[in-house]
């Protein structure tokens, strides 16, 4: 289960922060979308909601995998120097969504992959409405 923790811990911070800008120094480019006091309840509330996928220590790792690596590249949209607008953040991001959902349709099933979406579904109306974006 910390195996599990430090996933989590991951996957949160890594969206809360940008990764490895190269002409901003690493204070520069951090963007904060949720205070230290979220993200550890964002923590729990997803550990907690992933629990009903009853997925196996095999299947929770490949979950966490995939989950890790699409949440890195989703973090590095926001880097201060990327500048995107709304309209291009927004096509980026539902490129990456559309990637990891294609992986993830192959690891679960149909079941497992609704209630996916319906946990993802929440953390990122919380996270478009901490990026001011308005999701259609």
């Amino acid at each position: 289960m910390t195996y599990f923790k430090s996933i989590l811990f991951a996957i949160f911070s890594l969206v809360c922060f940008n990764l490895n800008a190269q002409e901003l120094s690493k204070e520069e480019r951090k963007v904060e979308i949720f205070s230290s006091e979220e993200k550890d309840n964002l923590q729990l509330w997803f550990r907690d909601e992933v629990k009903r996928m009853n997925l196996n220590e095999e299947e929770m790792s490949q979950y966490s995998s995939i989950i890790v690596y699409y949440i890195a590249k989703i973090a590095r949209l926001d880097d201060k120097d990327k500048d995107y607008s709304e309209e291009r953040f927004k096509k980026e991001l539902n490129s990456l969504l559309a990637k990891q959902d294609i992986e993830l349709e192959d690891l679960l099933t149909t079941e497992q992959f609704d209630i996916h979406k319906e946990i993802y579904g929440e953390f990122l109306r919380s996270a478009y409405r901490r990026w001011g974006i308005k999701n259609d």
